[in-house]
């Protein structure tokens, strides 16, 4: 359950900006958009992001991409003098050698089902980590596990006791101390890292359909997915699958690479899906008619890409990020797979939902919360503001036309077209 993350120094983000999950304590704000950590803390289910082309909006997926990794991997993957590969925000002489910072706030049940919240962050440059750090609350008390200046880490002896695995003098320069306790089967390193594993990030621009055929090949039913398909009104009936010797020859564009993949894989397939359609006699239905992956419309196979990881996330609780989300995909379609999320019914283990999109027509009081609505946008130093309709110095009623609203520039980030016309030197 993920409630805040940090990001400063990075890409387009300047200064320390704090995306939110927490939920404002607005009684009269829809009740079922959220739920409850405990008996002061809920969160919101889902949480959109607009803004102008270029904003930052991306950037803010790149940054939880780049932190989750960096603090999973860096362990293993990287090697001693590895650049560890932030971006901090060069418009400005002041930041270009500055270090970026990340911080992630977040809950995890323990074995009792009691939620543990942990906080966990860290600062660094191109080549080294100068700043590391990971608390939890314990009952009401924030309790340090331990905290890194450098190559300096103190950890708690009792809270913490997996940290006297790791040698001190050992850990490197450009790998987190988490992972390198996660390596060493440290307990609670290991459930964080597990936690940042379940986080998933994708992008709605990319129509790739492996992350589907994955659940697939892991038992999920292919008539669950077509169920999904369904809901948005795609007029499939069937996914048949189909295992078909690999063309190397058509493939792989390097004849000689053709040739060694041919001698050392002579039998290999791939699974092609096939999208079965109604096939009618006149008016009356007389079989199926099955269409390749590569002539189905561009919006199904969004959608098949979709499902497997939608799926995935209601059916296990888990926090999902999609960038461009609504490319390629109709807005009632966006409206309705953002309510499956809010849907205390279709989404019972308060799975969270984070997309950047350009959907305003879902926009409104109606479906959201004001601390569900974001935006980015640009200064003009080039640096990336991010706020929610709660963040607006004149407070937005509650029964205010959100989408309308926007578009007029009331809450910002828009691109300011007048400025584009003008530099293409049209008068009026």
């Amino acid at each position: 359950m993920l409630v805040e993350f940090a990001i400063e120094n990075y890409r387009s983000f300047k200064e320390r900006r704090t995306f939110s999950l927490l939920a404002s304590k607005d009684k009269d704000l829809l009740e079922e958009n959220t739920f409850s950590i405990n008996d002061k803390t809920r969160l919101v289910k889902t949480a959109l992001i607009y803004g102008a082309n270029a904003s930052g909006k991306s950037n803010l997926f790149r940054a939880l991409s780049f932190f989750l990794k960096f603090a999973v991997t860096s362990g293993p993957r990287l090697q001693k003098g590895d650049e560890i590969g932030t971006q901090p925000f060069l418009f400005s002489k002041q930041t270009q050698d500055k270090p970026s910072s990340f911080e992630l706030l977040f809950y995890i049940q323990n074995n009792d089902g009691f939620p543990v919240r942990y906080r966990y962050g860290f600062t660094v440059d191109k080549d080294h980590i100068i700043e590391e750090h990971l608390y939890a609350v314990n009952n009401v008390r924030e309790v340090m596990l331990f905290v890194r200046d450098e190559q300096k880490i103190e950890f708690s002896t009792t809270a913490f006791k997996e940290g006297e695995n790791v040698t001190r003098g050992t850990v490197r320069e450009n790998a987190t101390f988490l992972s390198e306790c996660s390596q060493k089967n440290g307990e609670t390193a290991g459930t964080v890292i597990l936690y940042f594993r379940k986080i998933s990030k994708i992008t709605g621009l990319s129509n790739s359909s492996a992350l589907t055929r994955s659940k697939i090949e892991k038992g999920e039913k292919l008539d669950r997915i077509v169920h999904f398909l369904q809901f948005a009104d795609i007029q499939v009936q069937n996914l048949h699958r189909e295992k078909i010797p690999v063309n190397f020859d058509s493939d792989v564009k390097d004849p000689v690479m053709a040739e060694l993949f041919k001698k050392k894989f002579p039998d290999m397939q791939a699974e092609e899906i096939y999208y079965g359609h109604a096939l009618y006699d006149g008016e009356k239905q007389d079989g199926e008619y099955f269409l390749p992956e590569e002539d189905e419309s561009t919006g199904t196979r969004k959608l098949f890409s979709y499902a497997g990881i939608i799926l995935n996330a209601l059916d296990n609780g888990s926090v999902l990020f999609i960038d461009e989300f609504d490319s390629s995909l109709h807005p009632l379609i966006v409206e309705n797979i953002v309510k499956l999320f809010n849907s205390p019914q279709y989404n019972p283990k308060n799975a969270q939902l984070v997309v950047s999109c350009q959907a305003v027509n879902i926009m409104t009081n109606r479906l959201f919360r004001r601390d569900q609505i974001w935006f980015c946008e640009k200064d003009k130093y080039g640096a990336s503001d991010l706020y929610s309709l709660m963040d607006i110095d004149e407070p937005v009623r509650k029964d205010a036309t959100y989408n309308k609203n926007y578009l007029l520039g009331k809450y910002g980030a828009v691109p300011a077209i007048d400025s584009i016309r003008l530099q293409m030197g049209c008068k009026n």
